[in-house]
């Protein structure tokens, strides 16, 4: 079954020990996640100060499938009134597009969504 990491997980990979593991199990798990978490991540790591992420984006990435948003996918969002930002809102769109049940997060947010099961590392 294919989960999707959000983007805490792979700012706490940076630093957090468990996070760190999960991103390294992950290469033998089917697991995705969105350009948006991504850009999500790399913001918040460079707003910390940290520079030079090309080589710790690849690493994580590798064998990670990574979801596209569509504008489909930005208008289902603003449909939905899940209290959630509109940011965890498409994630829960491209997942759904994409037949994902299950997100790896830190985000107790996401445990008012009952198409989706949550999981922390």
């Amino acid at each position: 079954m294919t989960k999707f990491v959000d983007a805490n997980i792979i700012i706490k990979s940076w630093s957090d020990e468990a996070s760190e593991k999960l991103i390294d199990r992950l290469n033998k798990e089917e697991h995705a996640t969105s350009v948006l978490a991504l850009a999500e991540a790399y913001y918040k790591l460079e707003k910390k100060g940290i520079r030079n992420l090309f080589g710790f984006f690849r690493e994580v990435l590798a064998g990670m499938e990574v979801f596209d948003i569509t504008l489909e996918d930005f208008f289902n969002a603003i449909k939905n009134d899940l209290p959630l930002s509109i940011n965890d809102r498409l994630h829960i769109e491209a997942m759904k597009r994409n037949d994902v049940r299950a997100i790896i997060s830190y985000d107790k947010d996401f445990d008012h969504v009952s198409a989706i099961t949550r999981e922390e590392p």
